[in-house]
């Protein structure tokens, strides 16, 4: 059997458990692939990011867990780079991601609260939350460019806070005629997609991103996918996956990927699962 999650977090950014509890969470949970994703440093610096003098502690800390599991566990040193973030350089793989929207020297985080959007909406965007979807998914679509990543994180984030707060019509044509178009696009780039379950885990969403909707047309554009659980306490580790799993089967997936040595593998559902043999 093959097993992976790509998406972690620790005490050095975000997190609430160290790199070492999350390698040793991932590794008693019986993954056979395991990715620290520590987000990048970024100038607007809210709370969320590895502070500056952080960034080396991470890279050398998460280099020196990957020779501990060697053998055991295949553990790779990523980045979830923010589309305003910094490269450190030297990394095994790059989540390209975007939490913040820039408006002059405002900057818009959607993900902070459904009232800090709303404020962003009624004063940058004129009440328009269509304006605000498209301007996030204008972003979305440059991040291959911007920052190199092998797969896009949580793709539809600027949807959040969307089951308690009704603010954005997710099956209407006005909001997905961008979000489609970018999501075409970037199939056409060659990176995928992964299917995160953070947000279910902390309590904001019942399913994953992408919604179902956009899922169901990743397939359609012949898209890939990586199941990741964007963990930020070890005990979430994996969190929802069985979901995940069943929600990808439905919108016709046959396969997941995992990262590796050699970059995305396919692996089949049947190969997809705890334990190392």
């Amino acid at each position: 059997m093959l097993f992976g999650d790509f998406h972690t977090h620790s005490t050095l950014d975000d997190g609430k458990s160290t790199l070492e509890e999350m390698a040793a969470a991932a590794y008693d949970l019986g993954l056979t692939h395991f990715g620290f994703s520590g987000h990048s440093f970024e100038e607007y610096g809210q709370d969320f990011c590895l502070p500056k003098k952080n960034v080396p502690i991470y890279l050398e800390t998460a280099r020196k867990l990957q020779e501990t599991y060697r053998g055991r566990m295949e553990v790779f040193v990523g980045m979830e780079l923010d589309y305003f973030g910094e490269n450190p350089g030297g990394l095994d793989y790059v989540i390209g991601s975007v939490h913040c929207v820039k408006q002059g020297d405002a900057a818009c985080y959607v993900d902070e609260s459904a009232q800090a959007s709303q404020r962003a909406v009624d004063e940058y965007f004129g009440g328009d939350w269509y304006r605000y979807t498209d301007a996030y998914y204008d972003l979305v679509a440059d991040l291959p460019q911007k920052t190199g990543c092998q797969w896009i994180g949580h793709f539809d984030l600027v949807t959040k806070f969307n089951e308690q707060a009704h603010t954005i019509d997710e099956d209407s044509t006005r909001y997905l005629r961008r979000a489609l178009e970018v999501m075409e696009y970037l199939v056409k780039q060659g990176v995928a997609f992964e299917i995160n379950t953070g947000a279910v885990a902390r309590g904001y969403r019942t399913t994953p991103y992408p919604g179902n909707a956009l899922l169901r047309q990743l397939k359609e554009f012949g898209g890939e996918i990586i199941v990741n659980s964007d963990c930020h306490y070890a005990p979430q580790l994996c969190f929802g996956f069985d979901q995940a799993v069943q929600l990808a089967q439905a919108a016709g997936f046959t396969h997941t990927n995992l990262w590796t040595r050699d970059g995305l593998r396919p692996v089949s559902w049947d190969e997809f699962g705890k334990g190392r043999e």
